[in-house]
């Protein structure tokens, strides 16, 4: 074979591998389940700290319902997911902390984030109900409810993950890139989230109480959709790939 053609043969097989695997490149979050089967509306991949969002907005009554999910830093720390009426970060921010407490069961709390000082349990903006979490396989399911203003049709909202939890309140986490940018827009019509590299899938993701995670984008394509883009690709590029070895030899 002629240098040239061999350098044909070599640009088309690169080719072939990238285009086949962008179009099938799927959501991690549409695969996760929970133990008691609920599915939320949507979900994205978080850019951030492996956590992922599952939620369900109900604009008659402007509550937000949330499974959020990520691993702790270490086995004995924390999760938090929040949402902040007044900044982008995390001071202003009314979150909800799930940890293992000292007997092994989870629990979830609620946190007003005034400084990046030391924390104190307290009553939030928003009235929370459903809040539960749950801890296996290394990572931890927060799931709840807040009751948002009415009309509300995006949030600020932030999440965090720390290595450890001291007399029951949780330790400082760190701040790596990866902390400092945990943070985004989500957008409770479209189903965006400014700061999720991928987009949330409409309705198709599992939510609370259990299963495995997670919150820029708009509305992502469904896993049939991208199995169908995927296919067609396939199709073409052989195509491509066979032409190339009938044109080099």
């Amino acid at each position: 074979m002629a240098p040239h053609q061999f350098t044909a043969v070599l640009l088309t097989l690169s080719s072939l591998s990238l285009l086949l695997i962008s179009p099938a490149r799927s959501l991690t979050c549409t695969s996760q389940t929970f133990t008691n089967n609920h599915l939320y509306a949507n979900c994205t991949d978080l850019p951030t700290l492996t956590a992922y969002l599952h939620w369900t907005y109900d604009p008659s009554n402007s509550s937000l319902s949330v499974a959020f999910i990520a691993p702790p830093a270490q086995p004995a720390g924390w999760i938090a997911w929040a949402v902040n009426p007044t900044g982008t970060g995390m001071v202003g921010a009314q979150a909800l902390v799930a940890f293992k407490k000292s007997n092994g069961s989870m629990t979830v709390q609620t946190y007003n984030i005034t400084s990046y000082g030391s924390i104190v349990q307290s009553e939030i903006a928003y009235e929370v109900s459903g809040a539960s979490a749950e801890y296996s396989g290394g990572v931890m399911r927060m799931f709840a409810t807040l009751a948002l203003p009415g009309g509300t049709t995006s949030v600020n909202q932030v999440w965090q993950v720390g290595p450890s939890v001291t007399k029951g309140v949780p330790d400082k986490h760190a701040f790596q890139a990866a902390n400092l940018n945990a943070k985004g827009v989500l957008d409770l019509v479209s189903g965006g989230n400014g700061g999720a590299p991928a987009p949330a899938p409409e309705a198709s993701a599992p939510a609370p109480v259990a299963g495995g995670p997670g919150p820029s984008g708009g509305t992502g394509s469904s896993p049939s959709e991208a199995s169908r883009v995927g296919n067609g690709s396939l199709g073409f590029l052989m195509f491509l790939f066979l032409a190339s070895f009938m044109v080099c030899f």
